[in-house]
């Protein structure tokens, strides 16, 4: 585990932390994988081409690349995030024991939001749709070097009920976000993101499962919702009750919402 910083010689305490936070258990970890290798990962981080999916609709606008058949750097990262080594960190960092990996990166990989990206706040399907298994945990390491706080891209995680952005966290270089999942995780990136052209939001993401825990949480998609101060019309009203089950297309697009990207009204 030499990519790593010095968190992991830190687990006990940082388990008190990480299970005491609110609004639910997670926990920053700055200086993540050593200098050397963090900025390799930004040297190597893989360029926007056809094979990664887009997200392009008034609910998210990002990127994301899972397959690094083409990026042995990332490749490998993969194969290390998803070692039992780095599993048993998660385990006593977080308190689970029962975390698997996600052979299929599910969601996960590689995500990019650029100028005009979002994440409209949410909370992540509960399980998985190929091994059934729940989802536990999410790991988030952004990679943005002089990256402003004029550009935004901070996560925001919410209250139970989601009356207010408890916690904002920075995407700074280097730095993990690491948290549980569950009927209360709230959290995304509601607005818009305001970086230059040439730039991007860049993170990785990985989860973690285990058996589910519960029949009450159950989700197959993730849920989204607006903020509480953004008004909603009923074509919107429309996406979030479609994307509640299926991603959003350009057909649904069209037939639901034609005209949402002249509509926004500072949203998206």
């Amino acid at each position: 585990m030499e990519q790593f910083g010095d968190w992991k010689n830190n687990i006990q305490s940082l388990r008190q932390e990480f299970l005491n936070n609110s609004p639910y258990p997670h926990i920053v970890l700055d200086n993540f994988f050593n200098e050397e290798f963090a900025n390799k990962l930004v040297e190597s981080f893989p360029e926007k081409t056809d094979e990664w999916v887009t997200y392009w609709n008034p609910i998210e606008k990002k990127y994301a690349l899972n397959k690094f058949d083409k990026n042995i750097m990332y490749a490998n990262l993969f194969n290390v995030l998803q070692s039992s080594e780095f599993v048993e960190y998660m385990k006593s960092l977080t308190s689970i024991p029962n975390l698997e990996a996600d052979p299929y990166l599910h969601g996960a990989g590689v995500h990019m939001h650029p100028n005009g990206g979002k994440l409209d706040m949410h909370l992540d399907y509960s399980i998985h749709p190929i091994t059934k298994k729940e989802r536990r945990l999410n790991l988030i390491v952004y990679l943005n070097k002089d990256w402003k706080e004029s550009y935004g891209g901070d996560i925001q995680l919410w209250d139970k009920e989601f009356k207010v952005a408890e916690k904002t966290i920075f995407p700074i270089f280097n730095r993990a976000m690491l948290f549980q999942t569950n009927n209360i995780s709230y959290h995304g990136m509601p607005h818009m993101i305001r970086c230059p052209e040439d730039n991007s939001r860049k993170s990785i993401a990985i989860y973690y499962v285990s058996d589910p825990t519960s029949s009450d949480n159950i989700r197959y998609k993730a849920h989204f919702r607006p903020l509480p101060s953004q008004e909603v019309n009923e074509q919107l009203r429309q996406l979030y009750t479609i994307r509640n089950t299926q991603t959003l297309t350009q057909d649904i697009l069209r037939e639901v919402y034609p005209n949402w990207e002249t509509d926004g009204k500072g949203y998206w």
